[in-house]
Formats: C-alpha cells, sequence, structure tokens
C-alpha cells in the first residue's frame, strides 16, 4: 500500500492539509501508477468514477463543484469537469 496510516497524529494532519499534493484530473487524464487518493473535490460539477477500498465504489457519479468526497481511493477518474484528488 502506498499511502500512509492516518491513525498517526502526524500523519493525519499530513493529509488533512493536503501536504503530499493532489492531483488536477480531467477527462483523458492518464493515470499515476500505485498512487492513492484520500480526497476527490471536484471544481466544476464533475462524472466521476473512483474504486475505493473499502465501502462502495463511484460509477459515473454526478458530484456538484465543491463537494468533497472522503475514502481511500486507489483510482479516479473523470468524464466531465475538474477533479482535484489529494494524494493519500
Amino acid at each position: 500500500m502506498a499511502y500512509e496510516n492516518i491513525q498517526a497524529d502526524t500523519n493525519f494532519y499530513r493529509q488533512s492539509f493536503g501536504q503530499k499534493g493532489f492531483r488536477l484530473i480531467i477527462p483523458g487524464s492518464v493515470a499515476v501508477a500505485n498512487e492513492e487518493y484520500r480526497v476527490i473535490v471536484p471544481l466544476d460539477d464533475s462524472t466521476v468514477t473512483a474504486v475505493a477500498l473499502a465501502g462502495d465504489n463511484l460509477t459515473a457519479a454526478a458530484v456538484p463543484a465543491g463537494f468533497e468526497v472522503y475514502g481511500l481511493f486507489t483510482s479516479v477518474t473523470v468524464t466531465a469537469g475538474r477533479v482535484l484528488a489529494y494524494i493519500a
């Protein structure tokens, strides 16, 4: 697993402030191998597909601009709009 466990205080704070960075994902973006994401934030109303390590996946879900989706995602693709995906 490439992500850091957020049970340790320092790891939690690093990820909650986005210190590991983010990816701007737009339609046609090429995924970075073995990268995982903690939060998905659409900049525009977007259509998002995301694969989660636990819980449900999103499949062509309409996500409004600014709505934050939390989890641990192994894949995020966008077919409409623009999304920031924060690296886990």
